[in-house]
């Protein structure tokens, strides 16, 4: 009987470059929470730090916990953060 060659077998970890977009992706979002739409982009970031820590990387738990605290920071102060940007821009 045969071996299976082990070499051939990638598992499932993810590639580095899909955590590290991931994990970028997920800080912008969560970064946006705060800013407008707390609850699309507050979940969107949680998902992605969830999808981040089940590859392997460490990177993920601190991204959740940021997302649901600017995501909290965000349901509560939205309206004074958007006005006061858009005064700053000048819209």
């Amino acid at each position: 009987m045969d071996k299976p060659d082990k070499a051939d077998k990638t598992g499932r970890a993810a590639p580095k470059v899909v955590t590290i977009l991931c994990a970028a992706s997920g800080w912008a979002a969560a970064v946006a929470s705060v800013i407008s739409y707390p609850y699309i982009f507050g979940a969107a970031a949680i998902i992605l730090g969830i999808r981040v820590s089940k590859g392997g990387s460490r990177m993920g738990m601190p991204l959740v916990a940021a997302s649901i605290l600017l995501m909290a920071a965000g349901l509560m102060m939205n309206g004074m953060l958007y006005d006061y940007l858009r005064n700053a821009v000048g819209i």
